[in-house]
Parts: structure tokens; C-alpha cells; sequence
């Protein structure tokens, strides 16, 4: 069990520390960091999760309890940390979204997929493409709309009808990359469609930088800062780390899921949160240090709490 930790959380750290050297030596500027998210979210990121989707099997996909549960875990911790972060902390919508993402959005690709590889095998991998595709159609697009809708900078929304201004939101998140890219990689799957290799070669390419520019890039981000753990951290990492995976386990017995599929939704729970959300704090310019700080502590404690979780699926 340490060596199958130590390969999941070992490159993470390294290319974080890769980031944060860049910025200590002076080869990239803090502010550098908000063009290489910028990267992630608008390509990276999401040509990578459209190969995941294009190359899962399409009957996989069409598996309804194992879809629900993961629908159940990473939405009902996204609304509740909604909830908490209006109503506790008294945080406008666009922060109270963020905050939700963090909670909400496991590190499935990078911190998820070698831990479930090594205890389950290739099977285990299912997780994450389902899990991913959940995340792709409903946790990113609300979270895009939610932003858009608590921009201050929008006043021109001000007099319209709450119905058209989500409707607006809704057809702008549905135009961003990170949205429709990933869906089109569902629909081609579900249709038997298949790409060329001259093209879906550079298309995974692009993809593959998305977890190693993101990490750096989060590097470069806590270049300059200490992370803290404060009221909010502490119930971002609580959230993430031990109420989603209790979601994820509930869910799991009430759909009566097999062994293999509870293993993977409780380990996918566990995991910590995705780098990506911290992009997305950078990109909208707002709960950038308590995201950090959350993402950062959150995933060393991830160690301990992805242990604990491999060892009572075991």
C-alpha cells in the first residue's frame, strides 16, 4: 500500500514543485499561471475528457445505477457545499460556486486513475470516464452558469427575467470547449464512431498535457503563498475528502452495486480535489486562496484518506 500511494501522490508533488521552482527562480511570473489555466480549460482539458468518452464503450456508458451513483455523489456534495457556502459563510453566487467545485470535483484522471488501476485493474478505469462525464455535463456547465450569473460585470443582466438569464447562461456554458467537447465525445461513442488515427493522434496529444500543465501551473500558483488551514479549508477538505465518499457508499448500497463498481465509486470519492477547480478559481479571479490552499492540503491529506478508503473496500 505505501508504494501504490507513493505512485499516485509522487508525481503530483513533483510537478507542482517544477511549478513553484519556475516562479522561485524567476523563469515565469506568478501571473503567468492565469494564461497556462487558461490552456487547460479552453483545450487541454477538454480534448482530453472528449479521447476518455470516444474511447469507452458505449454499453458501459449505458450503465444507469453505476451513472446514478456517481450522479448522487459528486452533485449532492456539490449542493451541499452550495448550501454551506451561501448560507454558512455568506458568500456571493460566483464564490459559492467555486467553493462547490472544489469540493465536488475529485482529481479522478491524475490522482484517482493509478490508485484504482493498481487495486482494480483496467476495469477500474470505468470509473473515472463515467466519472468524468458527469462532471463534464452537469457539475462544470452549472458551475459556468452560476459564475456568469454572479459576475458583477454584467450589468446589462440586471433587468432581465431570472428564467431568460439562466436560459442565457445556459446556452453560453453550453458553447464553452470544456461543455461540448466532452459531449461530443459521448454522442460519437454512443453512435459507433470512430476517428481517424490523423486525427484523434493530435487530439491526444493535446489532452495528455492537461494534468501535467495543470499541476504546474497550480505550482506557480502557490509560489509566494503559504497555504492555510482555516474554517474554510477544513470543511472544503472534509467535504471532499470524507463526506463525498459517504454519499458515494450510501448510493452505492441503495442501487446494490457489486463489489467491483463500490470499490471504484468510494475510491473515487476519496480522491482529492481536482486541480482543475483550482483553475477555474484562477480563470474567474475569485476564491483563489482558500481554493489553493484547499486543492494543496487536501491532496497530502488525501494520502491518509485514500489509505483508509483502500483499506475497508479491500
Amino acid at each position: 500500500m505505501p508504494s501504490l500511494l507513493l505512485q499516485s501522490l509522487f508525481p503530483l508533488v513533483f510537478i507542482m514543485l517544477l511549478g513553484w521552482l519556475s516562479g522561485k527562480l524567476g523563469y515565469t511570473r506568478r501571473e503567468d499561471a492565469s494564461v497556462l489555466a487558461t490552456v487547460v480549460i479552453r483545450f487541454a482539458l477538454p480534448f482530453h475528457l472528449f479521447i476518455g468518452a470516444l474511447n469507452t464503450n458505449p454499453d458501459k456508458i449505458k450503465n444507469f445505477s453505476f451513472m446514478a451513483v456517481l450522479v448522487i455523489g459528486l452533485m449532492g456534495s456539490y449542493f451541499l457545499t452550495l448550501l454551506i457556502s451561501r448560507y454558512v459563510f455568506r458568500h456571493d453566487i460566483k464564490t459559492s460556486a467555486v467553493q462547490s467545485l472544489v469540493c465536488a470535483f475529485p482529481d479522478m484522471a491524475y490522482f484517482g486513475a493509478p490508485v484504482l488501476a493498481v487495486l482494480i485493474g483496467p476495469e477500474g478505469f470505468l470509473g473515472v470516464l463515467i466519472g468524468n462525464l458527469v462532471t463534464s455535463v452537469f457539475m462544470i456547465p452549472l458551475t459556468i452558469i452560476l459564475i456568469r450569473m454572479g459576475d458583477k460585470s454584467g450589468g446589462a443582466h440586471d433587468d432581465l427575467h431570472p428564467a431568460r438569464l439562466v436560459m442565457q447562461n445556459l446556452l453560453k456554458a453550453v458553447r464553452n470547449p470544456i461543455v461540448w467537447i466532452p459531449i461530443s465525445g459521448v454522442l460519437l461513442s454512443l453512435a459507433g464512431v470512430q476517428l481517424p488515427h490523423l486525427l484523434s493522434s493530435p487530439i491526444e496529444m493535446v489532452g495528455k498535457v492537461a494534468g501535467g500543465l495543470s499541476l504546474f501551473a497550480l505550482g506557480l500558483l502557490f509560489y509566494g503563498e503559504r497555504p492555510t488551514l482555516n474554517v474554510q479549508t477544513f470543511t472544503n477538505i472534509s467535504i471532499k475528502n470524507l463526506i463525498q465518499p459517504g454519499l458515494m457508499a450510501a448510493a452505492g448500497l441503495a442501487f446494490g452495486l457489486s463489489h467491483t463498481l463500490m470499490q471504484q465509486v468510494i475510491i473515487i470519492g476519496a480522491t482529492p480535489s481536482a486541480i482543475a477547480a483550482g483553475m477555474f478559481a484562477l480563470r474567474s479571479d475569485t476564491y483563489i486562496e482558500s481554493a489553493s490552499s484547499s486543492i494543496l492540503i487536501g491532496t497530502a491529506l488525501g494520502v491518509v484518506t485514500e489509505g483508509l478508503m483502500i483499506y475497508l473496500v479491500s
